[in-house]
Order: C-alpha cells, then structure tokens, then sequence
C-alpha cells in the first residue's frame, strides 16, 4: 500500500511537469498547424518542438495503467505501465540529453556567442531542457522501481517442491 502512495504521489509531479510540456508542444500545434493566434505563445518565443518532446507527451499513457491495476492488484496492468515507462518516459528523455548535448557544450564553451535557441531571447533553452531532464528522469526511474516492488509483491507465492 506504501508503494501506492509513492506511485500517486510521482504521478502528481509527473502531470505537473506533463502539462508545461503540453503546453509547449499543444501551442505550437495550435498555432502552426491550426493557424490561430495565441498572442501570449508568441510572445514565449519558443524554438520548435523536437520529436522526443512529442513522444513523451503520450508518457501520461502508463500512468493510465498503473491507476488501473491499482484497484484490483493487476499485474499485467502494472507491467505495461512498467514498461511504458521506459519506452514513453525515459527513452524519449535519454535520446533528447543525447540530442541536446552538443548544444550544452556548444553554450558552455562560449555563452555569449552561442547559437542556443532562446526562452523569451534571453535564457537558453538548453539550461530549460536539462533542468527537465533531471527532473523526468528522476520521475520515471522511481516509478520504475516502485512498479517493480509492486509487481513482485503481488506475485502469488511460489510453491517449493
């Protein structure tokens, strides 16, 4: 039950940190694909989005199962949580430090003439993508491991021979 809470408790950071994506990611849609006119996402002056940042908007995904099988201790549910996590949370989070490494480099090696892109023309967005990145990293792997301990303690007893 303890492992529960913990779980619930990461899926509440998780959304918080969901929804900043969503907006990023959703406002861009909106206003590039849809064409409408969002005065305030301008304003943001925000790079484009990159593939992994659409990947892990579907990251919410898992945390579905997870709730489910919460109720009636299922397994199966709570692995395809445990897997999702890996492929909609920390793969998409690891290609992107992967990504973003050259341009952390590029920024830390000469701040001032550095090409970055920037948040509101001021702040690189590389700082931005690293803060986030330790922070979902952190979300997914210790709901990983909080899965895991569930898993195995809903596993029924195995019979000795």
């Amino acid at each position: 039950a303890q492992y529960k809470m913990y779980l619930k408790i990461l899926f509440g950071l998780h959304f918080l940190v969901l929804l900043t994506m969503w907006a990023k990611v959703g406002g861009e849609v909106l206003v590039e694909e849809f064409g409408i006119r969002w005065r305030f996402y301008k304003s943001l002056q925000l790079p484009s989005a990159y593939p992994w940042e659409y990947v892990w908007c579907f990251s919410f995904i898992p945390l579905i199962f997870a709730l489910i099988s919460f109720k009636r201790n299922k397994i199966n549910l709570l692995r395809n949580h445990y897997y999702g996590q890996f492929i909609m949370g920390i793969l998409p989070c690891s290609i992107g430090v992967g990504g973003q490494l050259p341009e952390l480099i590029d920024y830390l090696r000469d701040m001032k003439n550095s090409q970055t892109p920037t948040f509101r023309g001021t702040f690189p967005m590389v700082i931005i993508w690293y803060i986030f990145f330790l922070v979902a990293l952190q979300i997914h792997i210790f709901a990983m491991y909080f899965s895991y301990h569930l898993m195995t303690a809903w596993q029924p007893p195995k019979k000795k021979e």
